[in-house]
């Protein structure tokens, strides 16, 4: 009797190891499917940035880049370091 019903048991097992071993193959599949729309996606962003900084006169090219090297340095903050700390 203990061994039908361990029998038995080793059976769903497997089934259900094969079931779950597809589902993952799907799966892989979906996320390299959604990852190559996120590059194609950043890329048409990036495209689209240069156009529009192209647009511009010379002078909004400037005032453009500077105000983004401005942000980017906002957005690091600062650094702590000992020297400037006094405990």
């Amino acid at each position: 009797m203990k061994r039908i019903i361990l029998l038995l048991f080793l059976s769903v097992l497997t089934s259900v190891a094969f079931a779950q071993s597809s589902a993952t193959k799907a799966q892989k599949e979906a996320d390299k499917k959604q990852e190559a729309l996120k590059k194609e996606s950043i890329a048409a962003q990036e495209k689209g940035k240069k156009r529009h900084m192209k647009l511009q006169d010379k002078e909004t090219r400037k005032r453009m880049k500077k105000n983004q090297k401005k942000a980017n340095k906002k957005q690091k903050g600062k650094k702590w370091s000992s020297k400037k700390r006094k405990e």
